[in-house]
């Protein structure tokens, strides 16, 4: 075709010099390309809706009418509709029509608008019906494109008037259902003038169900059609006195300059399918259902220039259209979790697991059995849909069969023409994956060829609202009496009344300000996260008429919280007592708030949920110190006001959750929002947390007071990971026991405590003193002890010699099992102690793990726990879940390590790693080991009394070529500290991060680490932290 004719590229997307051979064949076959909104430095293939593609109802150039009229006729031609002759006389007709019709007006190009010349031209039912066909052939998001032969065209084109729109549609879709057997078929209505809007249906589709947003700020129905069924109501219509869920909205058709018609569905089409499942009798009683017959209304086609903006477009379901989008999406009916019950999930049998004893719903279980039973729901509902439909008769097509029709079309397409069907992966790729066939074809060519379907450039419920004051016509109310349309005046019950009274009704309707509920978390891993979510679904289900706000503590913007307001943090602690990356904002405002803030606080409710691990210093410190913040500002807590969770005992702690927002809940909903106490609660999740422990079992170590302890463990449970942490728990000794029970009058230490809760019902006191409380706690006095006269007043005394001056107090009469009971709730928790893997099991041997633990006088465990620990003798452990350096040892980039003290255990475990692999290689590969490349920059600060721990795998590291760098700084009189050293190698150090994209980890005390994030920040120019994102790893001890 002659390049004068038809301009090519105006439009097109790629460009024309495109290399592919593809591409020219695309371009060969498809003249006109509309943009498809993708630039060569931004990608929309991959968006739901493209920000600048086409649409109709707006005026184009002339000269984009002229070619697009004459490669649309190129077409037909080309496609053998038409000859030669015929293309070219109709050519010239057509240019001579456009040329008799334009005039200047408002036209639009590339999104922008400006005054220039326009105009239409009348297409022949043939070219009509034909152009509707290429454009249903080039839609990427239908996938049964392969029946664009069968389409239908349903010419109405002589109707202007908005009741002739609405009746007639009527009687044509009712033609086209066809009693179930559906002919997919176009209805086109006059298409847009030069100086109108063009018809619009106010209707996505024909058939829609409302949605109404009840008092309490819920929805029934479709929350997709609020906004819509508002705008009806708002036109007069009034919905039925006995709200539904599966209402139907009437029609509104709306004639280009005409008022809107209003017409209910009839009875044939509004019958519903009954969603049914024939193997689950309960899937019957969840009343789902869904209308006949999809028919898109509110999308236009844009053909050879000429814009058809009120065209509905009858076709068939494919299953998951219902199934998985329209009844399963969370946005829309949410139907899943009410069929996962029907299908068999029963929270009841989890709960009678140890596990799963605190579950409630099933967005409480791990989040692979939450996958389990949404897939299964799924599938089930995605069936029912299929079945329901061939049980009534009605067309409904299947995904495989969609799938595969699809696959061979495009297969088919391709041989033929040389080029790949434009398709979008987000609409045709399936719900159910790899099993079916689309799935592995991969992305299509994004391109969009002309005649298309189109979004509508302007909203009709605008246009109507904008046109209403200008047009004569009044909306009206259409009712079918025996053969006869008779019209009514439609209007709202606003209009009838005066303008001063109308006022004064609409301002005694408006409702006061809902307060607000602010949810916001910080989190270092998952936990805070996951319960942040929890809690704000079950305030949005059962917390009904407030506001909900949902994000990180970042976002929490305390100017903006009023006086009514409520605010709920869920809030991890990381480092030494640091706040997450996504809280740490929030903390450093903390200072200004309190400084600046003028809002009176007083009204405002708080309740904080601390996670944290009770085997880490400075436990729950990020949720205190946002508590005590608020607490400055005078607010009223809620629900506990602090509540200090303990993922040691849980590693998801679901009980105390539950138990706080039950009281949050109870708080919101008018009631006391206390939060009920019992007194076993924390022994329960003690029991547990030792669940999760197993045994190891001492082979050596090496404390000897001054110098740090090195402790060689066999684990008799998993693998230990490289640069993992432990929780070991310092157990009390069998002659303390012996002596705490003796002092409760007990006889045999295997007699079984009085406890209620099935979890304790099996604790002895030999085991409740062994494992469950700390009888060498010397901290605050337990409350038995303060209501006894014979109190010594030693402060410093551990729990065991307070026992036992007690019970020296007592006749034998007066320890009754109440006494007992409440001396033994009385009692500290026994609390594990968290130590980093200081070895590597791939160096020392599989299930052996070494630990550098630091004496200290007194301590709980590295000096009076270890005093009676022996070779041969077992300590329980457990392994912590998660561990910021566990992915270092994968490393193979350059790494700048920062340790001080103890914090060496962890560099410790990677170096004895490289090591060892460094080893293997060299006894099987005559070439440089995987690391050569990526040395360690290691800074290390110790005591004197370490120094040969430090240098034996420091130097072993070095003989194999595994650090390019080693500053040991030794304690010095001079107290020049390691973080000093950084600037000393600033070169080096910039040319490691910044060139070779290296990596850093420090770990040593909180001074240290902030040492070391100001050096590093100096040399990179600005702070270490955001530079690097997830290159920089730091812990804190």
């Amino acid at each position: 075709m002659p390049s004068t004719e038809i301009n090519h590229t105006r439009g097109a997307t790629p460009s024309p010099r495109c290399p592919f051979v593809e591409y020219e064949r695309i371009l060969e076959k498809n003249p006109i390309l509309a943009p498809t909104g993708c630039t060569d430095k931004f990608c929309q293939a991959g968006r739901l809706i493209h920000s600048d593609e086409p649409k109709v109802g707006e005026n184009r150039p002339l000269e984009v009418v002229q070619n697009e009229a004459v490669a649309f006729l190129w077409q037909l031609w080309q496609d053998g509709v038409y000859t030669e002759d015929c293309y070219l006389e109709r050519r010239t007709q057509v240019l001579e029509e456009i040329a008799r019709s334009a005039k200047q007006t408002i036209v639009w190009e590339q999104e922008s608008k400006r005054v220039d010349t326009t105009s239409i031209w009348t297409q022949s039912p043939e070219e009509l019906r034909y152009g509707l066909r290429l454009a249903w052939r080039n839609s990427r998001k239908c996938i049964m494109r392969s029946r664009y032969q069968e389409l239908e065209l349903c010419d109405l084109r002589h109707i202007h008037t908005s009741v002739g729109m609405a009746t007639a549609l009527l009687e044509e879709v009712t033609k086209a259902f066809n009693h179930g057997q559906i002919k997919p078929t176009v209805f086109v209505f006059p298409p847009k003038s030069v100086d109108g809007s063009g018809p619009m249906f106010w209707n996505k589709q024909v058939l829609n169900f409302a949605g109404y947003e009840l008092e309490d700020g819920s929805i029934m129905g479709d929350p997709s059609n609020v906004k819509l069924t508002q705008d009806i109501v708002d036109l007069g219509w009034t919905p039925p006195r006995a709200k539904t869920r599966w209402d139907l909205l009437p029609i509104v058709a709306m004639a280009e300059n005409d008022a809107p018609a209003l017409v209910e569905v009839p009875d044939d089409l509004r019958r519903l399918i009954e969603i049914q499942h024939p193997d689950y009798p309960s899937f019957n009683e969840l009343g789902l259902r869904w209308y006949q017959f999809p028919a898109l209304s509110r999308l236009g086609f844009d053909i050879g220039g000429v814009q058809y903006t009120a065209t509905p477009f009858i076709g068939w379901y494919m299953d998951a259209e219902i199934g998985v989008r329209n009844l399963a999406d969370t946005f829309r009916f949410d139907a899943l979790p009410e069929v996962v019950k029907a299908i068999g999930f029963d929270i009841d049998a989890y709960r009678a697991k140890s596990e799963y004893a605190e579950v409630q719903e099933l967005e409480d279980l791990p989040d692979y059995e939450q996958l389990r039973w949404q897939s299964r729901a799924q599938a089930e509902l995605n069936y029912a849909v299929r079945w329901s439909f061939l049980q009534q008769g009605v067309t409904c097509v299947g995904t495989l069969a969609a799938s595969a029709d699809w696959c061979q079309f495009d297969d088919e397409h391709a041989a033929k023409k040389g080029y790949r069907l434009n398709s979008d992966p987000y609409w045709l790729s399936p719900p159910q994956g790899s099993i079916v066939p689309v799935w592995h074809r991969g992305g299509a060519p994004n391109y969009q060829p002309k005649p298309m379907i189109c979004r509508n450039r302007y909203d009709p419920v605008n246009s109507w609202q904008r046109r209403k004051g200008s047009t004569d016509a009044d909306p009206v109310f259409l009712i079918r009496k025996g053969n006869e349309w008779v019209t009514k005046p439609l209007t709202s019950f606003l209009a009838d009344i005066p303008s001063r009274k109308r006022r004064k009704l609409i301002e005694s309707q408006k409702k006061e300000k809902p307060s607000t509920v602010h949810i916001y978390y910080c989190s270092q891993g998952t936990t805070a996260r996951t319960l942040a979510e929890r809690l704000h679904r079950r305030v949005k289900r059962n917390a009904r008429g407030l506001q909900v706000t949902f994000g990180s503590l970042n976002a929490l913007d305390l100017t903006q919280i009023e006086a009514s307001d409520i605010i709920l943090l869920v809030a991890s602690t990381t480092g030494s007592g640091a706040f997450p990356a996504n809280g740490a904002d929030f903390a450093k405002a903390m200072g200004h708030f309190c400084e600046s803030l003028k809002t009176d606080f007083s009204r405002v409710r708080l309740s904080v949920f601390g996670v944290g691990d009770s085997a880490y210093p400075n436990f729950n410190a990020a949720a205190i110190t946002t508590y005590n913040l608020f607490h400055q500002l005078n607010v009223l807590p809620i629900a506990g006001g602090l509540i200090k969770a303990d993922v040691a005992s849980e590693t998801l702690p679901l009980r105390m959750f539950n138990h706080w927002s039950d009281a949050v809940e109870s708080a919101l909903v008018g009631g006391k929002g206390e939060l009920s106490s019992d007194p076993e609660e924390s022994f329960v999740s003690h029991a547990e947390m030792l669940r999760n422990f197993g045994r190891a079992t001492v082979i050596s170590k090496t404390c000897s007071g001054a110098d740090d302890g090195l402790i060689t463990l066999t684990l008799d449970g998993i693998e230990c990971a490289d640069m993992a942490h432990l929780r070991l728990l310092p157990t009390n000794s069998a002659s303390h026991v012996a002596r705490a029970i003796t002092a409760l009058g007990i006889s045999d230490p295997q007699l079984l405590m009085p406890f209620s809760s099935g979890a304790l019902q099996q604790c002895s006191y030999g085991i409740f003193f062994t494992r469950f409380v700390d009888l060498e706690d010397r901290g605050k006095l337990p409350s038995w002890a303060i209501e006894s006269n014979n109190n010594s007043g030693h402060e410093k005394e551990s729990i065991l010699e307070r026992l036992e001056q007690f019970s020296v107090s007592l006749q034998p009469s007066q320890l009754s099992l109440e006494l007992r009971h409440k001396i033994c709730f009385g009692c500290p928790l026994l609390r594990p102690r968290a130590f980093s893997v200081a070895s590597s099991s791939r160096y020392i041997g599989e299930k052996k793990v070494e630990l550098l633990i630091k004496p200290h006088r007194r301590g709980r465990f590295s000096d009076i726990y270890l005093s009676t620990l022996q070779p041969g003798g077992s300590i329980e452990y457990a392994i912590v879940p998660a561990s910021p350096a566990s992915f270092l040892p994968a490393v193979q980039r350059p790494l700048v390590v920062i340790s001080t003290g103890s914090g060496f255990a962890p560099v410790r475990s990677l170096l004895q790693q490289r090591i060892q692999i460094a080893r293997e290689w060299g006894e099987e590969s005559s070439t440089p080991h995987p690391f050569h490349t990526s040395p360690i920059s290691l800074f290390a600060g110790f005591r004197l009394v370490d120094e040969s721990i430090i240098h034996a795998v420091v130097d072993l590291a070095e003989s194999y070529s595994l650090l390019d760098l080693a500053c040991l700084v030794p304690s010095n009189p001079e107290k020049k500290r390691v973080q000093g050293y950084l600037l000393d190698k600033r070169d080096t150090i910039r040319a490691k991060l910044v060139e070779q994209e290296g990596y850093v980890y420090v770990c040593g005390s909180a001074a240290m680490t902030e040492g070391v994030r100001a050096n590093l920040s100096e040399i990179l120019a600005g702070e270490v932290k955001q530079i690097m994102g997830e290159r920089y790893v730091e812990e804190v001890f």
